[in-house]
């Protein structure tokens, strides 16, 4: 029988995965209405600025909807944690998160290698989507 996984000493010790495989990060929004977002014709299309439902095809859209890239998962947890914020404060249904521990799971996520994805309703109504993705291709 297997004990119980201590989660938060696992994600206190990011992994140097990321560099073996060459990453850098390209971040990504969107915000728009629940329309939008259950619309799976604009999700799965390329031209659409809307998230895809599947987060790496953030990397198959026009570059301009890059709003930043991070060459380091310090960086880009450090981006999503200033955009993140204000959405806490937003949300149609605060939440009782431990946001210091789902940025450190972010950390850990992105140092292995694994694409974030996440998003909030928010007042409005609207949807808040944040795309994280990892790439070793040579775009810039």
């Amino acid at each position: 029988m297997v004990g119980a996984v201590d989660w938060d000493s696992i994600v206190d010790t990011p992994s140097g995965r990321w560099m073996e495989l060459g990453l850098h990060w390209h971040c990504y929004t969107w915000r728009g209405a629940g329309k939008d977002w259950g619309d799976d014709s604009a999700r799965h299309n390329d031209s659409s600025e809307v998230t895809p439902s599947v987060v790496r095809n953030w990397l198959k859209k026009n570059p301009r909807l890059i709003r930043a890239t991070h060459s380091s998962p310090e960086e880009a947890v450090g981006w999503l944690r200033e955009l993140w914020t204000p959405v806490i404060n937003e949300a149609m249904h605060p939440s009782s998160a431990d946001w210091e521990f789902r940025y450190k799971l972010a950390l850990y996520d992105l140092s292995v290698g694994t694409d974030l994805s996440w998003s909030e309703w928010v007042r409005g109504p609207s949807v808040i989507s944040v795309g994280i993705v990892g790439t070793n291709e040579r775009c810039h």
